[in-house]
């Protein structure tokens, strides 16, 4: 099969782009291949024709690697639709599950999956990755982002276990692409081409200037709505706006509302109402959060963060791809994400609050920012603009970030705590069992090719490995290092070792356990980060707390208080979700903990996974007297309710809200929800809900 060919036939495409056609000449289906080229040029197109030609032609397995969960499904999504019908291949995605070796994935031609999740598959031995021939690792230059070490010991893995192994890195321009190629082995295609032209310019005084004398004037000088005004109503485009936090995207949003809602056209208000019908719907109580942005949407605007549940940014994102929406005022999470572009890309600021305070991001982000502008197919360019505050900033940025140098990746490998949790994967798999075969391991790493010197990194190493056998996770001798039965157990439940350690010294605790102290278990451990911040005038009430559950606390209070620096963040997470499974509404939580519903839904999802991970530990420690009230808060944790609601709330279509309005009527059980008559039934969840309650528990006349 020649897939180039299929792969242009089942695209629609006519012809490869200068970029695409480059690659190709390279010996593309039988070497390694690096390719770094801009944002939206087509990298996608030739990770689909080199898993097509594995899969149809060499009869082998592929597996596609990114960053993000949602990025991963709209790419499995995307293949197919394109290829699955039409040429029998079956494709998988798995993105979820850390505690499995996802058997039934040997049964896929291609998988996709997020870069943590290959991590997981490889620390359960899934066997069936050694008949990988494939590897696309999607987005390759996050090597130099906190994900960069899960990349960077992946690959090392892999390419380990298989060294026939090709590996298709696509990456957005980087300065040591070079770099990386010969670290893998891999041919290095680097091109400039875009197909849809990005024009990258600096706002002020009325004035874009992109550079060697080319300049666009605008009507308005109020920078902002002066650009969305020009986008979307002089040239019938769409612009997304780039804000540093969650609040000032929300602000910016409702902010030029009024101007994108009265050019709407009758029609498509009533169609924006809808989506903000269905935005409003996500949650059984809609927070006012919810409401703000239903109201938004309904007027063509949105805002996009990591505030927003995850069914609430796929609205979001899908009414904007049909063109409903016509502005987004996002945070920088966004460019991470799936792809969703725009004629114009807006950023009013590049500073971002940091540990160290205000500081500029870097260029590279910036270009991944703008790269978000010019859709393929709609526009005939893309615009990136920055607005400057004075004539002196405006040379300033141009020279920084239109013309400057993009900084090159690097490992991310060095850091001990990292180093702790990978260093344990390594033993617990076998793929190192003693010096020297650490060693040699490390020697492969991209961390070894960028520094050469290994000296200090075999210091941390040994540090680490002496950290874990004090731990009880490690065992070694002169011969042979091996992890325990525990240490394996850890690995596998992809725990940070130190977390995994402070709980179980909080299990064997002499504490007086109540669900306050399991949250607090939990959120002790680094994988909560970032913890809730506490403002400076709720301090003292928190400490108060504290001392009032000192005895349920599982830690040394009095000693924590001096050298935790983060106790009382801990705390006050710890309470923000022992509020939820005691049934407070979302919106006191909110306004309680000044978060956000998606916060507090990823805090709980994170939560569950400890919970979790605390009882397999517990099991194996035969642990026997947490074992019942760690299973009865999984269940609080998914569903926010008191322990006498867990019965109704295991049926399908009763929420929390629901399930208490049936507890206050009477209707206790699953045995109360048969006995009593549909119309009583109707009368306390309302018609149709009582008519999928009653299919639920097996009745449906």
């Amino acid at each position: 099969m020649d897939a180039k060919k299929q792969a242009l036939k089942l695209s629609g495409i006519s012809k490869f782009n200068p970029m695409q056609a480059k690659a190709l000449k390279k010996g593309f289906f039988e070497k390694s291949v690096v390719v770094s080229a801009p944002t939206a040029s087509g990298k996608t197109l030739l990770a689909e024709i080199a898993s097509l030609d594995s899969i149809m032609n060499k009869k082998r397995k592929v597996i596609y690697t990114c960053p993000l969960r949602a990025l991963a499904s709209e790419h499995f999504s995307e293949f197919k639709k394109k290829y699955c019908s039409e040429l029998k291949i079956r494709a998988g995605l798995s993105t979820g599950e850390l505690d499995s070796s996802s058997r039934h994935l040997q049964n896929y031609d291609i998988i996709f999956s997020t870069y943590e999740k290959l991590d997981s598959l490889l620390r359960h031995r899934a066997d069936w990755l050694v008949s990988v021939a494939l590897l696309v690792i999607d987005e390759v230059h996050m090597l130099g982002s906190d994900r960069g070490p899960t990349i960077e010991m992946t690959v090392t893995k892999l390419r380990h276990l298989n060294p026939r192994l090709r590996i298709l890195s696509l990456s957005a321009t980087i300065p040591n692409a070079g770099e990386l190629s010969e670290w893998l082995g891999a041919e290095l295609v680097e091109s400039n081409y875009r197909p849809i032209p990005l024009r990258e310019g600096i706002f002020f005084d009325g004035e874009i200037d992109y550079g060697k004398g080319k300049r666009e004037q605008l009507d308005l000088k109020e920078p902002v709505k002066a650009l969305v005004k020009d986008t979307l109503f002089a040239k019938g485009k769409q612009a997304m706006i780039f804000a540093n936090t969650r609040k000032r995207a929300e602000n910016i949003a409702a902010q030029l509302a009024p101007l994108v809602e009265k050019e709407l056209k009758d029609e498509e208000k009533n169609d924006l109402g809808k989506e903000g019908e269905k935005i409003l719907s996500v949650l059984e109580s809609p927070t006012e959060q919810c409401r703000k942005l239903s109201s938004l949407v309904s007027k063509g605007v949105a805002f996009h963060h990591a505030g927003l549940l995850s069914k609430q940014r796929t609205l979001v994102e899908d009414a904007f791809r049909s063109n409903k929406v016509r502005l987004i005022a996002a945070t920088p999470t966004l460019c991470a994400g799936v792809n969703l572009p725009s004629h114009t890309v807006i950023i009013p600021s590049l500073y971002r609050y940091t540990a160290a305070g205000m500081v500029r991001i870097p260029v590279a982000e910036f270009k991944q920012q703008v790269g978000r502008a010019g859709r393929p197919r709609y526009d005939t360019e893309g615009r990136g603009i920055i607005v400057a505050r004075c004539e002196t900033e405006k040379d300033e940025l141009l020279e920084k970030y239109v013309n400057g140098a993009i900084e090159p990746i690097g490992s991310r490998l060095g850091v001990e705590p990292v180093l702790r949790m990978h260093m344990l994967a390594l033993v617990a798999s076998n793929f190192v069992f003693d010096l020297a075969s650490i060693e040699s391991f490390f020697k492969k790493t991209f961390y070894a090719k960028q520094f050469g010197n290994m000296q200090a990194l075999f210091e941390k190493l040994q540090s680490v490995l002496e950290q874990l056998e004090e731990m009880g996770f490690v065992e070694s001798d002169e011969k042979r290092i091996e992890a325990t039965a525990l240490g394996r157990r850890i690995s596998e439940l992809y725990l940070d070792p130190m977390s995994a350690f402070e709980m179980i010294k909080g299990m064997n605790s002499s504490s007086k356990f109540s669900p306050l102290s399991y949250l607090f278990l939990l959120c002790n451990c680094s994988e909560m980060i970032p913890w809730l911040s506490v403002p400076k005038a709720r301090e003292p009430e928190l400490w108060e707390q504290l001392q009032l559950h000192k005895l349920e606390m599982p830690i040394n209070l009095d000693s924590e208080m001096f050298f935790d620096l983060n106790l009382l963040r801990k705390f006050n997470t710890a309470e923000m979700i022992g509020l939820w499974i005691d049934e407070a509404r979302e919106q006191t939580i909110m306004d309680d903990f000044k978060t956000q519903p998606g916060i507090l839904h990823a805090k709980l999802n994170r939560c569950d996974w400890l919970c979790y991970s605390a009882l397999e530990i517990a099991k194996l420690l035969n642990l026997e007297m947490h074992f019942v009230a760690l299973s009865k808060l999984r269940k609080r944790l998914k569903y926010g309710v008191k322990e006498e609601l867990l019965c109704l709330t295991e049926v399908r279509n009763i929420g929390r809200a629901r399930a208490r309005r049936l507890w206050r009527s009477n209707v206790r059980s699953v045995s109360d929800l048969k006995k009593i008559d549909k119309k009583d039934l109707s009368r306390i969840l309302g018609e149709g809900v009582a008519k999928k309650v009653k299919e639920a528990i097996g009745q449906r006349n």
